[in-house]
């Protein structure tokens, strides 16, 4: 295929994904796949700068987000926080995240504690009304902290090891008949099928786009 046919066709295809090929291909780092979300309660343009000690958040719509190497599928009335493109804060809601390798352990803040992040990836539901938040380390490696920064649990994982965040800081693995929440117990199949649908190879819980 020529360079211009090639153009062609990979323009054509970020159409059909809802994409904007100048925005695009203008910032290769930071790009929206889906839906939409707000950087401190402004709407954020599809190619989107850098996110500095910001705060980003979904309302009715889901959103799938590009962020340098790392992807979030991010649901309705979510809202995390950023500082230089890292994820440092999950205030509200839910979110899937999938991390590059990262140089140094990467410190992921929620209600309960603190996610050590060391290239994986992760769902997290929070969960206020039961004093908990869902947690899967769904491929790779997690360690947990408590609220004293106290590190109390180390979870490796090739196939998605869930469980309870709770207040108390503790991690409870879930029993068919303790989960309720629907939504988590479906997340994996989720996480494919609308990660597939904007453009990405999905393998191992990790994703990469295809063109």
């Amino acid at each position: 295929m020529n360079r211009r046919n090639f153009c062609k066709t990979t323009a054509a295809t970020l159409i059909m994904w809802g994409l904007n090929p100048l925005l695009a291909f203008a910032n290769s780092e930071n790009n929206i796949l889906s839906g939409e979300f707000f950087i401190n309660s402004k709407t954020a343009d599809k190619s989107f700068n850098t996110l500095n000690d910001n705060i980003i958040e979904t309302k009715t719509k889901k959103a799938i987000l590009k962020v340098k190497d790392d992807f979030y599928l991010i649901r309705p009335e979510s809202k995390l926080k950023f500082v230089s493109n890292k994820l440092v804060e999950i205030l509200k809601g839910s979110v899937h995240a999938v991390f590059s390798k990262q140089k140094d352990e990467l410190k992921v803040k929620i209600p309960q504690g603190t996610i050590g992040i060391r290239g994986t990836s992760i769902f997290v539901d929070i969960e206020p009304k039961n004093n908990r938040s869902y947690f899967c380390n769904c491929y790779g490696e997690t360690v947990l902290y408590d609220n004293n920064d106290k590190l109390f649990e180390t979870i490796v994982s090739y196939g998605h090891e869930s469980g309870a965040f709770t207040d108390e800081g503790e991690f409870k693995r879930y029993g068919l008949s303790y989960l309720q929440n629907n939504y988590a117990l479906r997340h994996p199949k989720i996480f494919d099928e609308e990660m597939e649908a904007v453009g990405c190879v999905v393998e191992n819980s990790h994703c990469k786009l295809k063109i």
